[in-house]
């Protein structure tokens, strides 16, 4: 039975490294917080021409949080991830010409359960029916539409 010797066994890890370690780890998380912060734009006043309306501007701030990103800020299709996309280019939400129809059951039916083969997610398990409501109202002020009763409520 030959067995080998180690004549020098790993050695425990020095307790000042890691906290070095850590330390360093939680610097860059609350960096990558702060700057996240600090670089994310703010959402500005609603225009003047949806300021009373409040199904107008819960809907815009929805779009800016959840759309503008692909659809851009004013629905063009330009939003800063929407190159990087892969399938057919985001719509235009600002032509009135909807390639998924206009009627407000065909703008909820995209938005409840997205557009297969495309990037357009389902929202219906992310955000509530009303907000989905919200913003298929905000997507015809979008389109200089006006926005249908059933969306109201009405």
């Amino acid at each position: 039975m030959d067995t080998e010797f180690d004549p020098d066994p790993p050695q425990p890890t020095n307790p000042n490294v890691t906290i070095w370690i850590f330390g360093a780890i939680a610097v860059l998380v609350v960096a990558g917080f702060i700057a996240f912060s600090l670089l994310r734009p703010s959402a500005t006043p609603p225009p003047a021409a949806i300021a009373n309306d409040p199904l107008l501007v819960q809907g815009r701030v929805v779009y800016l949080d959840r759309c503008a990103r692909c659809h851009g800020e004013l629905g063009k299709g330009d939003g800063p991830t929407a190159r990087g996309l892969a399938g057919p280019p985001v719509g235009d939400l600002s032509d009135s010409n909807w390639k998924h129809g206009d009627k407000p059951d065909d703008v909820l039916k995209v938005l409840r359960v997205g557009v297969r083969d495309t990037a357009m997610p389902a929202w219906t398990n992310i955000i509530s029916e009303n907000s989905i409501k919200a913003v298929a109202a905000y997507v015809y002020h979008l389109a200089g539409r006006e926005v249908p009763a059933e969306l109201r409520g009405n």
